[in-house]
């Protein structure tokens, strides 16, 4: 992908829709700061773009993806689809992985979320004996390579677990050292996983990171483990510092244990992504009528006052053999999925891919507003229900406040007379 030159320093959108005011507002940006939002502004910039009463959103933010493991379906398509399989099948891939391999995959996925208007991404890097910190040693050059277009933070991450995989937790400190931002584990493919989730702790008080689990996914009957990690969040102080993925298992409860997780949620102040391509592809495969959804009620969870957000996790592997790094189709598919129609609820679906995804890993100031980095992706629609409900292909992506990335649109209709001239007087070379 071709990076879009901008050598302005102060860069103004006009006539511009935002979601959940009314009227067409303008934004003054500067210096990578948004400087002002108001109806009118009158002052001058170095460029001036015309909305023409298109939406203004904050940069898309894909908090939870597996750049490592991205695109890995063309070498291994899926046989019987199962979590396990994916789980075994991308062990094995793993062992051929190379720096070469890891990085040609990763520049396509991030250079096509550029695009689409992600400026805020959180990768997780596997860990392991096996792997060692090939990945690692991978994404780490990403991050200064693709400043321009997208911040990327780094969660290393033991997927194979800690305490049956002897030399691991070296490994992950050498991997913090190497420059990950965030540690975090899948307890649930632990042995011993309370002792899994201390260890993450120990390893994050050690290097003052924040911690990224992915907890209670699947739908067997193992118990929560969301109540140790509450706990251990508490006793460190954590709080505010942990975000956990998938909690799948949330979607099972009745409403007032939902209710009971929400309030210790709050107080701990954890945040929640959820995963739909993922989980809706693996949850209830047992189920042979009433097939349960599988998506954690983030909804739900927001409106108690929980941080939440929506990510895609994987593109076109074993554990998710769709996708293409879009988030704003995640939003569409979580709005399917959770029945959400009014507009309010397209508002709250665009939050939870926007700020609340940013707040949910780590990151404060972000948002429409004067004081926050100018991270902005101006979307073909009036609305935040008609970009739930089309996702438009046309896309002006602002990063730092410069613009990043142009997608346009071409479509050609053909009149019933040039249909038929075009059928008599084949184009050259057509059969």
């Amino acid at each position: 992908m071709d990076k879009v030159s901008n050598v302005a320093t102060t860069l103004k959108i006009v006539d511009a829709a935002l979601t959940g005011q009314d009227g067409r507002w303008s934004i003054a940006m500067e210096g990578g700061v948004i400087t002002e939002v108001a109806p009118q502004i009158e002052a001058e910039a170095q460029l001036t773009l015309n909305a023409k009463g298109r939406l203004v959103m904050p940069g898309l933010v894909d908090g939870h993806l597996h750049l490592d493991k991205a695109l890995l379906l063309a070498q291994h398509p899926a046989q019987t689809g199962t979590f396990q399989e994916a789980l075994t099948e991308t062990g094995n891939l793993k062992r051929g992985f190379t720096v070469e391999d890891i990085q040609c995959r990763a520049r396509e996925v991030i250079e096509r979320e550029i695009s689409f208007g992600t400026t805020l991404m959180r990768s997780h890097v596997e860990v392991d004996p096996m792997l060692q910190l090939t990945a690692m040693e991978a994404l780490v050059p990403l991050k200064q390579e693709y400043a321009w277009g997208l911040t990327l933070q780094l969660a290393v991450f033991a997927q194979e677990g800690i305490t049956n995989q002897p030399g691991t937790v070296d490994l992950l400190q050498r991997a913090m050292t190497l420059g990950g931002d965030v540690i975090g584990s899948a307890p649930y493919v632990d042995p011993e996983p309370e002792q899994n989730i201390r260890i993450i702790f120990d390893l994050a008080q050690e290097f003052d990171c924040d911690v990224d689990f992915h907890l209670d996914f699947l739908d067997d009957d193992a118990p929560l483990l969301l109540p140790t990690v509450v706990a251990e969040t508490l006793k460190r102080g954590w709080q505010g510092r942990v975000c956990l993925g998938h909690m799948t298992k949330l979607a099972g409860l009745p409403p007032p244990a939902l209710q009971e997780m929400a309030v210790m949620l709050c107080d701990a102040g954890i945040s929640i992504l959820a995963l739909p391509a993922t989980d809706l592809y693996m949850m209830g495969r047992k189920d042979t009528h009433n097939v349960r959804r599988g998506v954690a009620p983030i909804h739900t969870l927001m409106n108690y006052g929980v941080t939440v957000g929506v990510a895609t996790n994987n593109i076109q592997n074993l554990f998710t053999p769709f996708g293409d790094g879009d988030v704003l189709k995640i939003c569409t598919l979580l709005a399917q999925t959770l029945q959400l129609g009014t507009a309010k609820s397209h508002i709250q679906c665009l939050e939870m891919a926007t700020t609340a995804a940013a707040k949910a890993i780590g990151v404060q100031n972000y948002g429409v507003a004067p004081g926050n980095i100018a991270d902005l992706v101006l979307i073909n629609a009036k609305s935040a229900s008609e970009t739930i409900s089309m996702v438009p292909i046309e896309r002006t992506v602002i990063k730092g406040g410069k613009i990043v990335a142009e997608t346009h649109a071409q479509s050609i209709r053909f009149s019933p007379e040039l249909t038929q001239q075009l059928t008599h007087h084949k184009a050259p070379g057509a059969s």
